[in-house]
């Protein structure tokens, strides 16, 4: 089986970084994967190709710069008729919006994935694209959600009076083998800022919905209880500048440290004694899985599709969205209480090995893409 992967850009973050697994996954299926960007190539993270070349795979961009480039649909066809592909698998907005028409024209079925939870603040030209992409999917073979929380916003926000029939819920995995447990690496914790206290680390682009803002101000509390305490922010974007301007005026440039963008997260989460999800707008985070089979216990809110990706008491302790003392409340107990920490860690390990390994992910994806092949579009040839 052959499927041609479409996405809006190569970009840092989760919905572009899950191709890698995906990837690795399929080959070891007999599934055939091709990976094409909408965007420039000039739009793509150069940690993110980083990642997906070391998984064998070599995307290519089409060079589209807007939704209404009138020449973004004829090449997209001719791309797809080029890739000999028996499915389209549409990610994120734009690849649903261009890439349903694209495929009907070729004969092809398509599947859409949506990752993310519907924000009710969204307005002008980024709601229309939502809207837009949305009514485009509902046309697709499938539409894959990658949580319940998704799937349920979505419902609600665009059909609120049923469940469409073709609307189902896959969940994202990972490759559970690149996340295996061990010692901590002593350069990796020193590059964190780890020395003989413990050490956090929040793993997230640096965007106001990842909720950075809100760890760095429940860090005071935190040293009130465990002073030696560090918090490692892992990764970049457009808030850093403001973030690092509120630790500075909090006082908290020796104890919360801007690590910077890594592609060694299996290493990264080994060094972390725990790891901090404290997003205020959230799917389900792939770095919940990461951090669980690297056998690390971990503190997160409780938002979007985050409870379905822990078991809250047992692998996680969960906090209501924004609540800052309780984040600190979280986090202190558990860098105190060692033991419940390691309780925590093991049984994240083997929650995240029975839901959420990239076989099953693969498996799940297969039986979509073999429903799709088995019912051709009508009045359509699939043609080479």
């Amino acid at each position: 089986m052959r499927v041609l992967t479409l996405i809006d850009a190569f970009r840092m973050g989760g919905a572009e970084t899950l191709l890698a697994p995906l990837a690795t996954a399929a080959r070891d299926a007999g599934i055939e994967m091709d990976f094409i960007g909408l965007s420039p190539e000039s739009t793509s993270s150069a940690e993110t190709l980083t990642v997906l070349e070391r998984a064998n795979v070599r995307p290519r961009h089409l060079g589209v710069r807007r939704l209404l480039d009138p020449t973004a649909l004829p090449r997209l066809v001719q791309e797809i008729r080029r890739s000999r592909c028996d499915v389209v698998h549409a990610h994120l907005e734009m690849a649903m919006t261009l890439g349903v028409p694209a495929a009907a024209l070729t004969g092809r079925r398509t599947v859409c994935t949506f990752q993310t939870v519907v924000r009710d603040e969204l307005t002008g030209r980024a709601a229309k694209r939502e809207r837009l992409a949305v009514e485009m999917a509902s046309r697709s073979h499938r539409v894959v959600f990658t949580s319940e929380a998704s799937r349920e916003s979505f419902r609600r926000a665009y059909r609120p009076s049923r469940m469409p029939a073709n609307w189902t819920v896959v969940y994202n995995c990972i490759d559970i083998a690149d996340y295996a447990p061990g010692e901590a690496d002593p350069v990796v914790r020193s590059e964190l800022g780890g020395a003989t206290g413990p050490l956090v680390v929040l793993p997230a682009t640096l965007r106001e919905d990842k909720g950075v803002a809100l760890a760095i101000e429940a860090w005071p509390s935190v040293l009130d209880r465990c002073p030696d305490a560090v918090l490692a922010l892992v990764g970049g974007g457009e808030l850093e500048p403001q973030l690092r301007a509120l630790v500075a005026a909090r006082g908290l440039s020796r104890s919360v440290l801007f690590a910077g963008i890594r592609t060694d997260m299996p290493s990264v989460y080994r060094a972390a004694d725990l790891v901090l999800v404290p997003s205020i707008h959230e799917n389900l985070a792939t770095v919940l899985m990461e951090a669980a089979a690297t056998e690390r216990a971990v503190v997160a809110s409780r938002v979007g599709g985050i409870p379905e990706g822990v078991r809250d008491g047992q692998t996680a302790i969960l906090f209501d969205r924004g609540d800052v003392e309780a984040l600190a409340n979280a986090v202190v107990t558990l860098l105190r209480d060692t033991d419940r920490r390691g309780r925590m860690a093991e049984a994240g390990r083997h929650w995240v090995h029975q839901q959420f390994s990239a076989q099953a992910w693969i498996h799940h994806l297969r039986e979509v893409y073999e429903s799709a092949t088995a019912t051709p579009q009508r009045g359509r040839t699939h043609r080479a």
